[in-house]
């Protein structure tokens, strides 16, 4: 093919459009930082309507684009809303992939948890999408207008941009971002009747589900075809290439995922299984990656933070454990209820030591998500990418404490590269052997193991 490629990849704080060659080169890129805004310590928020002009700002910034191109979109997954479907405009904000406001709603669902592990392959959480529905639903005047006006749209935040981006306003999404909203049936790829009927939610209010490889339509004004959309982390695990056997990626970034293939759909584990292009993937999910960093920023303050935490990973050889519960605990506990401490005193410690320790909590919960993987695949190698894997600390901490490999990824633009692969068709000269910056040989780290222990029996305690 000789096509470019034009990604359009929006992610939790920022947009970005980045233009690749062909063959998989990037030739431009252009980004726009978008606002999140956190009410309390379950509700998250975004507003749709300016990420959706972050997505035209960075457009027109991207310079000029071939005629031969084709588009892909990438998009945070979990992350829902509901809009008008005469005027496409968005009828409420977009509740953050970090919202949990509809925690205590589903509690009444508990009894059906097996059931929805068994048919989507996730948690009942209320990070995904069905409990957000619901309290748009129940709390939202102008959706509830809109239901009985007939007039509502609802769905992951890949749907209202597709809505909005494409020429004739196409109601429709692709299935790695509909499996989020914890309604699809991951045997079929689509809509699951029972969870319909169990959420009471109406399959009308929901878009059409497709393919990941798909001609979903035409973006305007460019007339371009968008030919691939997926979850952010979908994208990841494709942007760097075949993998060979026993190699799990881990892209850490707000948040922080380690994903594996798979040839079946595993769903007796704590963990998630999910969807790629042309199969699964078993998925451990780790919510307070970046997050937790931007947690801590407003309690103690650091300028440059990340010019300063190479230094500090090198030299505090003794930091405190952090309990790490921001954003909730994802896989393998699944529990909102424990708030972000510190074993024993805070006060004790010096504030570098305090941000070494909640990069050390990142690597504590990556290899508890390993050792429930390694359950079920064999995992020697970890492909690490994300903004977070720039810390060769914490590649280091990571290798040490996993006795795995840990390769970083050359290229660290993984998820708009898995993106423009897919929408160029996969081609197979894109990829060779996976490449790699660097790579962390484990070694022995007493300390890093005793602090895992305590770590690893506080969350039992508080767990159980």
């Amino acid at each position: 093919m000789n096509n470019h490629i034009l990604v359009i990849d929006q992610g939790t704080h920022a947009t970005r459009a980045l233009l690749f060659s062909p063959r998989g080169d990037i030739l431009a890129q252009a980004e726009q930082t978008v606002a999140l805004q956190r009410i309390d310590h379950e509700q998250v928020e975004q507003d749709a309507e300016e990420i959706l002009r972050s997505i035209h700002q960075v457009l027109s910034r991207i310079g000029n684009i071939p005629d031969r191109t084709i588009c892909a979109l990438t998009t945070q997954r979990s992350t829902t809303l509901a809009w008008d479907k005469t005027t496409g405009k968005a009828l409420c904000p977009a509740l953050s992939w970090q919202d949990r406001r509809a925690q205590n709603d589903l509690q009444q669902f508990s009894a059906h948890t097996a059931r929805i592990k068994s048919i989507t392959g996730l948690p009942l959480s209320a990070h995904y999408g069905a409990g957000k529905l619901r309290w748009l639903l129940a709390h939202n005047n102008r959706v509830q207008t809109a239901a009985q006006q007939n007039n509502l749209c609802m769905g992951p935040l890949a749907s209202f941009l597709l809505w909005r981006l494409l020429i004739d306003n196409k109601f429709c999404v692709d299935i790695s971002n509909a499996h989020r909203m914890l309604l699809l049936d991951l045997h079929s790829g689509d809509w699951s009747d029972e969870l319909l009927r169990i959420f009471q939610i109406e399959k009308k209010y929901l878009p059409p589900c497709l393919p990941l490889q798909h001609h979903y339509g035409f973006l305007q004004p460019y007339n371009f075809p968008i030919t691939a959309v997926c979850g952010d982390q979908t994208a990841a695990f494709h942007g760097l290439g075949p993998l060979p056997d026993g190699t799990a990626v881990v892209n850490a970034g707000s948040g922080a995922f380690i994903l594996a293939a798979c040839d079946r759909v595993i769903t007796g584990t704590p963990l998630l299984c999910g969807i790629r292009a042309g199969g699964w993937l078993l998925e451990g999910t780790v919510n307070g990656a970046g997050s937790a960093l931007d947690w801590a920023q407003p309690q103690w303050p650091v300028e440059n933070l990340f010019e300063q935490l190479p230094l500090w990973l090198n030299t505090e050889t003794s930091p405190p454990v952090f309990i790490n519960t921001v954003g909730g605990l994802g896989s393998p506990w699944w529990s909102s209820a424990i708030a972000p401490h510190f074993a024993g005193h805070q006060d004790q410690h010096p504030l570098p030591a305090r941000y070494v320790a909640i990069i050390e909590s990142i690597v504590f919960l990556l290899q508890h998500n390993l050792h429930a993987m390694q359950k079920h695949l064999a995992i020697h190698t970890l492909l690490i990418s994300g903004g977070l894997s720039r810390l060769d600390g914490l590649c280091q901490k990571l290798a040490n404490l996993s006795g795995c490999k840990v390769q970083r990824a050359e290229v660290f633009e993984t998820t708009a590269r898995g993106a423009a692969w897919l929408a160029a068709g996969q081609p197979a000269d894109w990829f060779g052997t996976p490449a790699s910056s660097r790579v962390f040989i484990p070694a022995t780290d007493t300390g890093l193991q005793s602090r895992f222990a305590i770590f690893a029996a506080a969350l039992h305690k508080l767990c159980n």
